[in-house]
């Protein structure tokens, strides 16, 4: 959800999921195996999105969680892929302790915020709902008073958020009511 103020500026840009943990050093060729990396068909992709780091992962996530990730995460080829995949088995956000910049680029070009924080990487808890603040830069864990700071995302990070956002909201619409078109 989000408001602009009288200038068209995002005030308000939140999203909550619940976390997944991955650990450190986890590069791309862990996140999607090369031998996947051609495929196009995102069942595939989200079926195969950190196979070889939890193979049971994929049967976890749900649309809208968040994976927690410790240093030095998506370092390799690539991470146009990793990132598909990571949004292909459900995964809006992704909060680091660091982060490999080549896979940040690609993230931001598809609209996967990175919240980059070793504090909350390391005190939020997996499994655990995470809520995440895209124009403040704050991460908090639901039903806490704890809160962790990061750089908030750039306004073209966040409007191509929402743009997935209302895809992921018109596609359970039609997948529930039907489409008649």
């Amino acid at each position: 959800m989000s408001f602009a103020n009288e200038r068209g500026i995002l005030t308000f840009m939140v999203l909550y999921g619940t976390t997944h943990w991955v650990g450190d050093g986890i590069t791309t060729a862990q996140i999607i195996a090369p031998e996947h990396r051609e495929i196009d068909d995102p069942a595939v992709l989200a079926a195969e999105c950190l196979a070889t780091v939890d193979p049971h992962l994929a049967e976890h996530v749900r649309d809208g969680d968040v994976l927690l990730t410790g240093h030095d995460f998506g370092c390799g080829d690539h991470a146009d892929r990793a990132v598909l995949s990571l949004q292909a088995v459900g995964f809006v956000a992704l909060v680091c302790a660091s982060v490999a910049p080549t896979f940040e680029q690609a993230a931001t070009l598809y609209g996967l915020p990175i919240l980059t924080s070793a504090e909350a990487s390391n005190a939020l808890v997996p499994g655990y709902v995470a809520r995440l603040d895209l124009v403040r830069g704050i991460i908090k864990p639901h039903n806490s008073d704890t809160t962790f700071a990061t750089h908030p995302c750039t306004p073209e990070v966040i409007a191509t958020v929402q743009r997935l956002q209302l895809l992921r909201y018109m596609r359970q619409v039609v997948e529930e009511e039907g489409f008649d078109g």
